[in-house]
């Protein structure tokens, strides 16, 4: 299948040419510490602010191959119903995500969102407002906040078919000495009517390796093969992946080698920088001159 022209969010300052990379693919540090999160500029930061989608702004351009910064709640709000095939996103756990390992400088800022649960409600219900009929939902979440997102997710109508457990290479933290050490997490997996999986049937427990810290540009990245396989599982190339919750970007880069099309929105200026550079990256360097059409 052949991709339409890209048409890229560009902003001053970035270079023509593609950025050197490390052992994943990834550009190397440029004197932020390797795999943090990335400084975004002072001139790019101040064109990322003039570019933030905010309520009340309806968007009237295309949705396929899109980065949006801002408040997802306010993007979605002006998506259509009904106008993607695929949600696949990795949400604020609820949990106050830090760390317990001591480390001399820590890499990342505290993930927005996740120390209140509030939101959650609101966002089931737009994303089944805005996933086609007869399509998939795929949500990672943690053993402790499974049901609080089950709950809303099944009361904006999905239903819940299975939980996948991602199981990892290595543990993670927490309490180092009184609990096991978590080597797993779990995807809940919706349907909104019914639609067939691809490539037949695989059991609900996947092993695929947790990326490197030194490695990685998010404090909860996922591994692009992981998310490949459940866009392959649930889509046909040309279809369109949302993810809410971009980070890093990881969804984007897996649907892009999916020969899918993707929309993410973010709502950190740093990771929404992140994932303009790593998209910038993946297409190998084409930047377009002009900034994106108005939102």
């Amino acid at each position: 299948m052949k991709q339409h022209e890209e048409n890229q969010m560009a902003f001053p300052g970035w270079e023509e040419e593609a950025p050197a990379t490390n052992g994943n693919g990834r550009p190397k540090s440029n004197g932020h510490q390797p795999g943090a999160e990335l400084a975004v500029p002072q001139e790019i930061d101040v064109e990322l602010h003039t570019r933030t989608f905010y309520k009340g702004r309806q968007h009237t351009g295309k949705w396929h191959d899109t980065v949006f910064k801002g408040n997802n709640m306010d993007v979605l709000g002006s998506m259509p119903d009904e106008t993607v095939d695929l949600i696949l996103t990795d949400p604020p756990y609820n949990i106050n995500y830090a760390s317990n390992r001591r480390v001399k400088n820590r890499k990342y800022k505290p993930l927005a969102n996740d120390n209140t649960g509030d939101w959650i409600p609101d966002f089931a219900r737009e994303a089944y407002r805005v996933l086609k009929n007869d399509r998939h939902l795929y949500c990672f979440c943690r053993h402790d906040t499974y049901p609080e997102f089950i709950a809303a997710l099944q009361d904006a109508g999905f239903k819940l078919k299975r939980t996948l457990i991602w199981v990892k290479n290595n543990h993670g933290s927490g309490d180092l000495t009184g609990d096991y050490a978590p080597q797993d997490e779990w995807i809940i997996f919706c349907h909104k009517g019914r639609r067939k999986l691809f490539n037949g049937r695989h059991s609900n427990i996947l092993h695929y390796s947790k990326l490197s810290t030194k490695n990685q540009t998010h404090s909860t990245e996922k591994p692009v093969e992981l998310l490949k396989f459940l866009i392959g599982k649930s889509t046909e190339e040309g279809e369109l992946v949302l993810d809410p919750f971009s980070g890093s970007g990881s969804t984007m880069h897996a649907a892009k080698e999916m020969n899918r099309y993707y929309c993410t929105m973010e709502l950190s200026s740093e990771y929404a920088y992140t994932t303009e550079q790593r998209r910038i990256l993946i297409t190998q360097g084409t930047l377009v001159e002009k900034l994106y059409e108005p939102l």
